[in-house]
């Protein structure tokens, strides 16, 4: 059997077990957000993956209690616990090898959809979604998580001078 036949066969198969074969890998595992305040794990939520906040730096508010969403702009969603929050959804793959993505920013109360790319050596994925048609766009960077939490900073193990 001839390589094109060979490598033909394999995308076929690919195709068939439902994995597509221009993926260069795949988004499950835990991401660090860019500015390491968020961890969300990407893993299968039905016929699609989805990925959900499993820890924050600062997990409780000036009041000592767990963050909520509270810049949802939907007053009914405002009490959502920011620990296991879907922030992104409907993650499916796209002709480019790449994964088309809907975005919610806890942060800010804002829905985008996004492009998401695994970058060379797959410990790594941009995050990239635009607007006005493409003429403003915006990119972040998140790093494989490692596999235990980070703990935050102590704040009663702090000196001041």
């Amino acid at each position: 059997m001839n390589r094109t036949r060979f490598a033909m066969l394999l995308a076929g198969a690919a195709l068939l077990a439902g994995v597509p074969a221009h993926a260069q890998g795949t988004l499950d595992g835990r991401w660090l957000s860019q500015d390491k305040r968020a961890i969300v794990e990407v893993a299968p939520c039905g016929a699609v993956e989805c990925g959900k906040i499993v820890w924050v730096k600062d997990p409780l508010d000036a009041a000592g209690k767990p963050r909520h969403d509270k810049n949802n702009p939907d007053m009914g969603l405002q009490h959502r616990p920011i620990i296991g929050l879907a922030t992104l959804s409907q993650i499916v793959p796209n002709a480019e090898g790449n994964w088309d993505a809907h975005s919610y920013d806890p942060r800010n109360g804002e829905d985008h959809d996004i492009t998401v790319r695994l970058l060379a050596g797959g410990d790594r994925i941009e995050l990239k979604g635009c607007a006005l048609g493409g003429l403003v766009c915006r990119s972040e960077v998140w790093s494989k998580a490692p596999e235990e939490d980070p703990v935050p900073p102590d704040p009663t193990l702090q000196t001041s001078n």
